[in-house]
């Protein structure tokens, strides 16, 4: 296909995105108004790409080429009021019940008193967690120096 055939065929398509052809009759500035459009697609400046950036790409094809793109991870450090706030989203007892006064709260198989600790596991880490007061509807956990009083679910 020769430069004016392919100029035609790219014009004809321009034109029925663009909707020139919405009507028989149209008036000059309209028609104006869209060959300036479609002027102006056609002249968007066309330019190669450079080796050196086209060298640093890696390959969709093969992932493993290219250049390696290093990702830093910056810790962020949580408070322990912080942290308890994130752990306390995977705390879930099945319940709490009560023997000779001594309430006891259970997860899943696991019964544990007031004075216990069990580890939380959040992004990768183990986080130990205390027990420090049971109730027959709350109970009290505690990381270092805080303490959060949650609801049985």
């Amino acid at each position: 296909m020769n430069l004016k055939k392919s100029g035609i065929f790219v014009f004809a398509i321009l034109a029925s995105i663009l909707g020139l052809a919405e009507g028989a009759i149209m008036s000059e500035e309209t028609r104006l108004e869209k060959l300036q459009a479609y002027q102006d697609l056609l002249d968007n400046e066309i330019r190669p790409i450079e080796l050196e950036l086209l060298e640093q790409t890696p390959s969709p094809f093969q992932p493993g080429l290219g250049r390696e793109v290093k990702e830093e991870r910056v810790e962020i450090v949580l408070t322990d009021e912080e942290l308890l706030e994130k752990l306390s989203n995977y705390i879930n007892p099945t319940g709490i019940f009560s023997i000779g006064g001594e309430y006891i709260i259970i997860f899943k198989e696991k019964k544990l008193k007031v004075g216990s600790e069990f580890g939380i596991a959040y992004e990768g880490k183990e986080y130990l967690v205390k027990i420090t007061e049971i109730t027959s509807r709350t109970y009290t956990v505690q990381r270092g120096v805080s303490e959060l009083q949650l609801k049985l679910k």
